[in-house]
């Protein structure tokens, strides 16, 4: 049985973060995948969008304000520069490294924890965690070990057995930031459209953004969708309805006047789209308003108008369910079972950060910021 002061399972961000800012020498890192920070690789398109200028409470479904004043994005920024990390930022606040490459992010990462000789643990999946005697066992599928203080940095439902054996807090945990899968998009799969607005409508509840979104053999994806998933993650109920406004710009009553206008183009109707939508929009649109589409556009009837401008101001799908393929965890152990450093109130010398944590957040790099700064106050605590 390996013995350590400090063992940290999970070496994902807030895991890095926190052996970073530990003055603890005899610390160790547990993680099951074959690489540091291997989710770290694929975030942002694989530039690692590693936090936002513009985070704040609101982003996220829980208010975090106390614990970014402790540590927050300018401190953040000014820690990975120390490790040799330069960055720049968007116009929408969302911060890079200057390389483009979330290799670089790693890299330095991995530089700074070799120089503190933190021991690193990969491949190493958790198989049972005891607590007795004021100590901590953890059993992996290769070896034990044995601590005083204890670091979960895990993301998903892999610890719930743990949670429930020893009655720590926590919400039932749901994939956030994901793709929804909805009735038939196959006709349109594949088609991009940017600057749509979507309304999500899950009973009472609505959720609207704008942005870019992208149809799916049987789903829509996209930043857009993305943050919409957030609303039923929190929910855990991945059912309703999103409405996609073509349009956004125009009100109903200009789009009725801009295509009444187009009548005098005098084309087929097949054609009455065309210049205005990508082919498989207008299909979509032409299929869904059932009108005979071998009839001259000067004949559609003011009732087929106003029928193409609710169907362009509110195409409807029905959302079914979503892809496997979320960012994040939405649930996690409850902030209020937490003291302010993340200390767990039931047991003594247990610390939670990062995504295990019920604190999530929106597209752009909130949910890193959450991972940074969670890890910097558990690290600066043990």
């Amino acid at each position: 049985m390996k013995t350590f002061d400090t063992i940290i399972l999970g070496a994902g961000a807030s895991g890095v973060m926190c052996a970073l800012n530990s003055y603890n020498k005899n610390i160790a890192i547990i993680d099951k995948n074959n690489k540091l920070g291997k989710k770290l690789a694929v975030t942002g398109n694989g530039r690692c969008n590693l936090t936002n200028l513009n985070t704040s409470s609101i982003y996220y479904n829980a208010n975090i304000d106390k614990y970014l004043k402790r540590f927050d994005v300018e401190a953040t920024l000014a820690f990975f520069k120390s490790i040799g990390l330069l960055t720049y930022n968007d116009n929408e606040g969302r911060v890079y490294p200057l390389s483009n490459s979330a290799k670089s992010v790693i890299d330095v990462i991995g530089n700074a924890i070799n120089k503190k000789n933190i021991s690193i643990f990969l491949e190493h999946e958790i198989m049972s965690i005891t607590y007795k005697g004021k100590k901590f066992y953890i059993e992996t599928n290769k070896e034990n070990f044995e601590c005083e203080k204890l670091v979960v940095a895990t993301g998903g439902n892999s610890l719930n057995e743990f949670l429930d054996l020893y009655k720590i807090k926590h919400r039932e945990i749901h994939p956030s930031l994901c793709a929804l899968k909805t009735t038939s998009t196959r006709n349109l799969e594949n088609v991009r459209i940017s600057d749509v607005e979507i309304t999500l409508e899950n009973g009472s509840d609505k959720k609207i953004e704008r942005g870019e979104i992208l149809f799916k053999d049987s789903g829509i994806s996209g930043i857009s969708i993305f943050n919409l998933s957030t609303l039923l993650a929190r929910k855990g109920d991945y059912l309703g309805k999103l409405i996609i406004d073509l349009l956004p710009f125009l009100s109903e009553n200009e789009l009725y006047d801009l295509l009444v206008a187009r009548k005098n183009l005098n084309v087929k109707i097949s054609n009455f789209f065309d210049g205005l939508f990508v082919n498989q929009i207008a299909y979509e649109i032409l299929n869904r308003s059932k009108v005979d589409e071998n009839r001259s556009s000067i004949k559609l009837s003011e009732k087929e108008i106003q029928s193409f401008v609710k169907i362009i101001k509110h195409l409807d799908f029905a959302i079914k369910g979503f892809y496997n393929n979320n960012q994040v965890y939405s649930g996690g152990v409850e902030l209020d079972a937490l003291t302010d450093d993340l200390e767990c109130k039931n047991i003594e010398n247990l610390y939670f950060c990062g995504e295990i944590c019920d604190v999530d957040g929106e597209c752009g790099g909130f949910n890193l910021q959450w991972a940074w700064t969670s890890g910097f106050i558990v690290g600066s605590k043990i």
